[in-house]
């Protein structure tokens, strides 16, 4: 489940209930204690990501960190602080240990997504145990993406963002993003929907079942 989604806490609880357990991506840490309580009072397992813009020289890109233990809740508390408290918005990796986490790379707005398109200078330096998340979701990148991929690993982890229930919410999706880019000082792009916007009705859980057979 992916926190820019326009689904409730309560709704992706519900969507997942037969899952055995629920992964949850936020791009803050603002829905973690309300999506805890969820998972504990319906004894539901939580495992809990922060997405943000990381660097650790050269130009910047989407890392996710996910939460192994107490101790990583406290790293991404760390992490998120640190992002924020300079004026580039980015966690600069290295000034902040990453006990208790396990770094993730997206399948978009990755450094792997970004090259495609320019040759930047990413400089990153990952961990030996970082994943790599591949999606399909018939968007005109995701070949491209997923071949660049496999020059960096061949287990990468098949993965699926899950942004509304049901391919009939998409344009209320959209319409929704609309509205937060409106609010966040940006031009609404229902008419011209660009990669961040999703442009696609194959990210909800609809999609989700019939991929892997779920009725």
């Amino acid at each position: 489940m992916d926190g820019r989604s326009s689904l409730s806490i309560e709704d992706i609880f519900e969507i997942g209930e037969d899952l055995d357990e629920i992964v949850l991506v936020e791009d803050t840490m603002a829905g973690f204690r309300k999506a805890k309580q969820k998972s504990l009072e319906l004894e539901k397992p939580l495992r809990f990501g922060l997405r943000i813009e990381s660097k650790l020289c050269g130009d910047s890109s989407k890392l996710v960190f996910f939460a192994k233990n107490n101790q990583g809740i406290d790293t991404l508390r760390r992490i998120y602080t640190n992002a924020f408290t300079g004026e580039e918005k980015v966690f600069k990796i290295g000034e902040v240990g990453l006990d208790g986490v396990q770094v993730a790379v997206p399948f978009y707005d990755s450094f792997i997504h970004r090259s495609l398109h320019n040759f930047g200078d990413f400089g990153l330096n990952l961990p030996d145990d970082t994943v790599f998340f591949e999606e399909n979701n018939k968007h005109p990148f995701d070949y491209q993406i997923s071949k660049a991929i496999k020059k960096w690993t061949d287990k990468a982890v098949p993965v699926k963002s899950i942004l509304y229930k049901n391919k009939e919410d998409f344009s209320s999706f959209q319409w929704y993003k609309s509205v937060c880019n409106r609010s966040q000082g940006k031009a609404p792009e229902f008419h011209n929907p660009n990669l961040e916007d999703f442009c696609s009705d194959e990210f909800c859980w609809e999609s989700y079942q019939k991929q892997n057979k779920i009725c």
